[in-house]
């Protein structure tokens, strides 16, 4: 969502109208589920995708057609995905496409979103269905049980999905794989925060996507972090003694995830220090190490797609 409101924000800036399309209610086998999103302009798509092939693309196309012939309505469209439309899932899937002025309305609007995405509380997002000339908004509270629906709001029906924090993911190493995880998680959606204790590797030039980096003492992150029980901690140092120190922090934090990067030989050995100190089994059970998916990954590269595949694990069962 972030990401995406940051196109609509520039979009609106650059005076440029553009389509918020979105896929509402899909039956059968569809390629997404319902709240997949795709922003479309004057020249194509613009950031996201509601599924890909051949509905993706006509729905573009239709936006831009629309955005050409200077429509400046919403409106939806259902969609055959059936063998009988020439389409091999086999369901269908209604998409609305939701008109968004190049206007002062619209920059305020991704402006609020992105101003409610930095609290860390839940929201609502509302897009309008059907035909008409009413705004996308967002509300605090809604009468919804799940965390998407539809809703009725001052005669108004909207397409209603709730947002809330997923958590930061602090990574404690700016080594090799540091800097190819980083980049791939933000580019996934996560924030992200990187602490060394080196001043030439704390360089924020080398993770331009992160929200921050900072030089620390690993024994005394308690004065610069507070994870809380939504985060992530990723544990990647340049040696078993410093994962040990981020590790001890780690475990008096509420943190949802705790990763360290290494071998199981690696793993055990830090295992049975932690224990003869006097750390239990449970608290150990928290800690997920060799961190990451066995992929057979070897180079930074591989290391850190593995490592992010988990991280989408823990975020979807969540």
């Amino acid at each position: 969502m972030k990401h995406l409101m940051e196109k609509i924000r520039a979009q609106a800036l650059a005076s440029q109208p553009c389509y918020l399309v979105a896929l509402i209610e899909s039956e059968g086998s569809t390629p997404r589920s319902s709240g997949a999103y795709m922003l479309v302009g004057s020249e194509g798509r613009l950031y996201g995708t509601i599924g890909g092939g051949g509905m993706e693309y006509a729905a573009q196309q239709l936006a831009q057609k629309c955005l050409a012939e200077g429509r400046q309505k919403s409106f939806a469209k259902l969609y055959d995905l059936s063998p009988k439309a020439g389409m091999a899932c086999g369901g269908s899937c209604q998409v609305q496409f939701c008109y968004l002025p190049a206007s002062e309305e619209t920059l305020a609007f991704a402006e609020e979103v992105l101003s409610a995405l930095k609290k860390h509380e839940p929201w609502w997002f509302l897009l309008p269905l059907g035909e008409g000339e009413q705004s996308c908004c967002i509300k605090k509270d809604l009468p919804l049980a799940g965390r998407r629906g539809a809703v009725t709001l001052e005669g108004v029906n909207y397409y209603a999905e709730q947002y809330s924090y997923d958590g930061r993911v602090y990574v404690f190493g700016a080594g090799h794989v540091g800097r190819e995880l980083v980049p791939l998680l933000c580019h996934l959606g996560f924030d992200c925060i990187v602490y060394d204790d080196r001043e030439e590797f704390a360089d924020a030039a080398a993770f331009p996507q992160a929200e921050k980096v900072q030089a620390v003492d690993f024994q005394r992150l308690a004065e610069v972090c507070s994870p809380t029980e939504r985060d992530y901690a990723v544990v990647m140092t340049r040696g078993h003694v410093h994962d040990a120190n981020v590790e001890r922090f780690l475990l008096t934090t509420p943190v949802g995830y705790i990763g360290i990067m290494g071998s199981r030989s690696k793993a055990a050995m830090a295992r049975a220090a932690l224990l003869a100190e006097g750390y239990t089994q449970e608290q150990l059970a928290r800690v997920t190490t060799p961190i990451g998916i066995a992929i057979g990954s070897e180079t930074p590269a591989e290391i850190a797609v593995s490592i992010a595949a988990q991280l989408i694990q823990v975020r979807s069962k969540r």
